[in-house]
């Protein structure tokens, strides 16, 4: 026993005297990046459209402006050619602002027209992507408007009663990879203008990137289709995952099995192709009706394109959370239509089969920690040709969301406990 204890001691003293010849670097692990698109209503102007920008340039953050056609004159087009030439996205807000849902396809198709002519006229595009007057939308809307819709997570900044901090919190609240936010650079909006000054740091820090709708789309490799009011664009997420079983289809309430979803924990997700009317979402619905309070709510889905949703364990633990309660504390659990009627064609319950957690340190992924770890990461530190860490968040020891120096330090030190 005491010559494998020397020989280990030996193996962990070559490995020891190795790291001390790797120069003082840092590496950043590779990660997915986080994508928020900021998106502002109600402009042009020459006051807080500048202000907007202003603080958009600090932070190199890029974003949507939905124009409405009669605030553009001489003046205010300069604040539009100012934004379009930092990397800002232009697009249509309508000519007038007059809710769009009773007009006709040639007044509707007006409404659209006049936007795109002037911005043509500054930029030399027209506008890729529409945001409906008090997001109201029509069947006819969609059929005449060859651009997508877009929505939002609304940070209420259109009620003078949010202040700033307000303003900043929903901000902050709903931020997630995909989400595309409903603000408004209306003049005077000074509060906005704050409240993006308290956020963007934050979300900075976080790992978070800004890009225009347009770049959403694209980075996130998701082609717009017709008939959807977009609040988000998200990548597909269960490329990792497995059938673990299919589920009854139906229309419009599909319920699920409960004491399945508990059994699974976090690592399942439900997935299902639809069609619907409306182009709303199908939604999740949390119920109780057994007891006092009742109880209906609504889990919107992690991912959806038009005929296909995925909810993710995460997202009903989530809305348990807010909620304070549990799976013990519902009557069912149901996929539901949103606002219009659902039809079900495939539903399937399916778990991540990467879901198993990984061994502290396994960066060679062999489902065992030891010098040959420390070695390998090594190695990758100092970029050795053709050297790859099978799981670099096992060697992420310092939880920092990256590989570097101080990891192998503390490797060093977990080997040698």
């Amino acid at each position: 026993m005491r010559k494998i204890i020397i020989k280990i001691g030996a193996v962990i003293s070559s490995a020891v005297l190795l790291i001390s010849c790797v120069p003082n670097i840092m590496v950043n692990a590779e990660a997915e990046p986080k994508l928020l698109a900021l998106a502002f209503d109600d402009g042009p102007n020459t006051t807080t459209t500048n202000e907007v920008l202003d603080v958009l340039d600090k932070y190199n953050a890029k974003a949507t402006f939905f124009l409405i056609g009669m605030n553009i004159n001489n003046e205010s087009a300069k604040s539009v050619k100012r934004a379009y030439d930092m990397g800002m996205e232009i697009a249509n807000h309508s000519k007038t602002h007059n809710s769009m849902m009773n007009m006709t396809p040639d007044e509707i198709k007006a409404e659209i027209a006049y936007v795109d002519e002037k911005v043509e006229a500054i930029t030399g595009e027209k506008t890729k992507c529409f945001r409906p007057p008090f997001i109201g939308v029509s069947q006819t809307m969609y059929d005449n408007i060859d651009i997508p819709f877009i929505y939002g997570a609304d940070t209420q900044d259109y009620m003078g009663q949010v202040d700033a901090n307000e303003r900043a919190e929903n901000i902050l609240k709903y931020a997630k990879d995909g989400t595309i936010y409903l603000m408004h650079d209306s003049t005077g909006n000074d509060q906005t203008v704050e409240a993006l000054k308290i956020a963007l740091p934050k979300l900075v820090e976080q790992g978070y990137e800004f890009v225009t709708i347009s770049e959403l789309f694209e980075r996130q490799g998701e082609a717009p289709k017709k008939n959807i009011l977009y609040s988000s664009v998200t990548k597909y997420p269960c490329k990792g995952y497995s059938l673990y079983q299919e589920i009854n289809s139906g229309n419009d309430k599909i319920s699920l099995d409960m004491s399945t979803l508990k059994k699974l924990g976090d690592t399942y997700a439900v997935e299902l192709n639809y069609v619907s009317s409306t182009g709303n979402p199908p939604v999740i619905a949390l119920q109780r009706w057994t007891s006092e309070p009742s109880l209906w709510h609504a889990v919107q889905p992690s991912y959806f394109n038009g005929d296909k949703a995925v909810f993710l364990a995460s997202d009903i633990q989530s809305a348990f959370d807010e909620l304070g309660i549990g799976y013990s504390d519902i009557d069912g659990i149901s996929i539901s239509a949103y606002g219009g009627d659902l039809t079900a064609s495939d539903i399937k319950l399916l778990v991540n089969s990467g879901s198993k957690e990984s061994v502290k340190g396994d960066v060679n992924a062999d489902g065992e920690f030891n010098v040959s770890d420390l070695v390998l990461l090594q190695k990758w530190l100092l970029a050795v040709p053709n050297t790859k860490l099978a799981d670099w968040q096992a060697g992420d020891l310092c939880t920092d969301g990256r590989i570097d120096i101080f990891d192998m330090v503390m490797m060093r030190q977990l080997l040698l406990s």
